[in-house]
Formats: structure tokens, C-alpha cells, sequence
């Protein structure tokens, strides 16, 4: 019970930080890989047997030493004790997030992210200075043009005035003291 909701916790964090990650998910675990077990399946058993096994070789083998190294890494050799000795794209999913956001028109607040993270410069980031900056470089027009979708949590970020904040979801309007 405990393992498919450390699962869906840790989908559910990499789709808050990655918007993209649901859609490769889904392509993924529902379009790629069932289509690739049919056709290996179709092939023969020997062939899906020379491609399934080191497959699932190389699987068990990177769950084990994640597994160690996030409890008892002495136990692993020094290179194996993080990922850091891959290259960045096969331990991280930074480098594709960059190219999908350039790809992408969906994610231009991210791009700008980026780009200062590469830089070095890393401000503290507040609802206040997310707003301001929002507000600096966009009207509330152009930047609903920008965003592939409303999302209630730019709202509230937009809000600056003191007192208790008020959530817009969808025409409804929520605060404290009306609970849902």
C-alpha cells in the first residue's frame, strides 16, 4: 500500500516542476513501451528474451544503488555514491526541461528561470516579487495570452494587498471564512 503512494507522490512532484512530465509519462508507460513489448513479443521469445533481460538487468541494478545510496551509502564505492559521475541529461531532467521549454511556448516563465539559474544569479523568490516582476514585464492582458492555461496560484500571487488572501477558482471566490 505504502509503495504506490511514494510513487504517485514523487509523479506528482515531478509534474509540479516539470509541465511537461505528465504528457512523457503518459506517452511513455501507455504509447512507447507496450508497443515496444508487442513488437519484441511478435519477434520471437528469443528476441524479446536477448532485449527484455539486460533491460531488466540494468533496471534492477539502478534501483539497488538507489536504494543504497539513500541508505547506507558506505557500503558503495566512492564513484557509486551519487550520480554526479554521468553525464548531467542521464542523472537530471534539466537539460531536457530546457529543450522542451524552448521548444514550447507553454512554459516562458520557466525559460527566464533558467536562464538565471545558468547565469548564477539565484534571488530568494517571494509571491511578492514573483508578482512585481509579473507585473513589470506584462500587462495582466498579454501575460493571460502567454499562459497556455489559468492557474489559481498566479492569482493569488498577484494579490499584494494586506488582510486575508482570496483564491479565484473559476469564477467561485474562497476565503477564510467561507469554507468550501
Amino acid at each position: 500500500m505504502r509503495l504506490p503512494i511514494r510513487m504517485a507522490n514523487v509523479l506528482g512532484e515531478r509534474t509540479a516542476k516539470y509541465r511537461w512530465f505528465a504528457v512523457l509519462y503518459l506517452l511513455l508507460c501507455f504509447l512507447l513501451l507496450p508497443s515496444l513489448v508487442l513488437g519484441l513479443s511478435l519477434a520471437g521469445w528469443r528476441v524479446m528474451a536477448g532485449v527484455g533481460g539486460p533491460f531488466l538487468g540494468v533496471t534492477i541494478f539502478i534501483a539497488a544503488v538507489n536504494m543504497m545510496q539513500a541508505h547506507s551509502p558506505r557500503y558503495l564505492p566512492t564513484k557509486l555514491q551519487t550520480w554526479d559521475f554521468l553525464p548531467k541529461w542521464m542523472h537530471s531532467l534539466k537539460p531536457l526541461d530546457r529543450l522542451i521549454t524552448k521548444a514550447t511556448v507553454c512554459c516562458s516563465f520557466s525559460c527566464e528561470a533558467g536562464q538565471n539559474e545558468e547565469q548564477g544569479d539565484e534571488e530568494p523568490i517571494s509571491p511578492h516579487t514573483v508578482s512585481v516582476r509579473m507585473q513589470d514585464e506584462f500587462t495582466s492582458s498579454q501575460r493571460k495570452e502567454q499562459l497556455t492555461h489559468s492557474n489559481p496560484v498566479l492569482d493569488c500571487l498577484e494579490e499584494i494587498r494586506p488582510g486575508v488572501a482570496v483564491f479565484k477558482l473559476k469564477g467561485l471566490e474562497r476565503c477564510n471564512s467561507t469554507p468550501l
